[in-house]
């Protein structure tokens, strides 16, 4: 039986109010109950108890009844919707080393006008009194010999380590092939095309990427910085599509998000714990690497 058709014919059945969401909600809830406390009887008992798989069938049954109420309270179709979950779950759960090439952005542009292919950004932290107040720990970041962009501190009280925040835009570059602030910062921001520049690589663009950049790093603190797992909360990568809806990112998938945040956080960390050191971008196979301090060598 399609799910179409259940739903269908389950619509004979439903007595329930029919603008009432609430009833079909605590419905689900209820079999969810149950299957906990079913649950609850099998680990009591794994051995004798018998009944848990007929148990489990009915609840299951029930449940999708209720499910099968509240869509079409909503207007939704059961097949639909899991045809949409299958497609969503199929990307969220790709392994990082399964993600397909992609074309980059500024493929067709000329090479001032794209973000390098490879790049080795050296950071280097050093303590510094600014303003004539008590000194702190400022990073600063060079590309080769030159300088990218300013010094920065962590501008708070506690220090939390977050001037070394670039390394995540980094990342968010290595993977997706999109860093609208190191556009910026390196000078190859696509001038050559009025909308582009306007609107992928712009102030807003710009504020868009540091905004989700400083939201994920108050998760990712939640978290030990990402080092005891391989999965970024949900809610955060569903957090940075919709910022970047309007923006050309918004061709990357989940699993894309998730793996640029998660190499950006695992060289965060490393540099972090060699106090500096360089970090290697690699566009075209979607990677970051540290190399530490002693071993840094000057780009060419």
């Amino acid at each position: 039986m399609h799910l179409s058709e259940y739903q269908r014919r389950s619509a004979t059945t439903d007595i329930l109010p029919a603008e009432d969401l609430g009833l079909p909600i605590l419905g689900m809830a209820g079999e969810v109950g149950s299957l906990a406390a079913e649950h609850k009887k099998r680990r009591r008992d794994v051995a004798g108890y018998r009944a848990f798989r007929d148990e489990v069938r009915e609840d299951l049954g029930d449940l999708l009844w209720y499910a099968a109420a509240l869509a079409r309270r909503c207007d939704l179709d059961l097949d639909d919707v899991l045809t949409d979950n299958l497609r969503k779950t199929d990307e969220r759960f790709t392994r990082s080393d399964q993600l397909p090439a992609h074309p980059l952005f500024d493929a067709d542009l000329p090479s001032t006008q794209q973000l390098p292919r490879t790049l080795e950004i050296t950071f280097s932290e050093t303590i510094e009194a600014i303003g004539g107040r008590d000194p702190v720990p400022v990073v600063t970041i060079h590309r080769g010999a030159s300088p990218v962009g300013d010094p920065l501190d962590d501008n708070r009280d506690d220090n939390d380590d977050y001037r070394y925040h670039d390394a995540l835009h980094l990342g968010h570059m290595a993977v997706l092939g999109w860093s609208p602030v190191l556009r910026g910062l390196l000078k190859v921001k696509r001038k050559t095309d009025f909308d582009l520049d306007r609107i992928q690589d712009g102030g807003r663009a710009q504020a868009i990427e540091e905004g989700l950049t400083a939201y994920v790093f108050s998760v990712a603190t939640e978290h030990s910085l990402f080092a005891t797992t391989n999965r970024v909360p949900v809610d955060a990568i569903k957090a940075c599509q919709r910022m970047t809806g309007h923006l050309e990112v918004a061709r990357r998938s989940s699993a894309d998000w998730e793996q640029a945040i998660l190499a950006g956080y695992r060289v965060f960390r490393l540099l972090q714990q060699h106090r500096g050191g360089t970090v290697h971008a690699d566009l075209d196979r979607r990677s970051l690497n540290f190399i530490p301090p002693m071993t840094v060598t000057t780009e060419t």
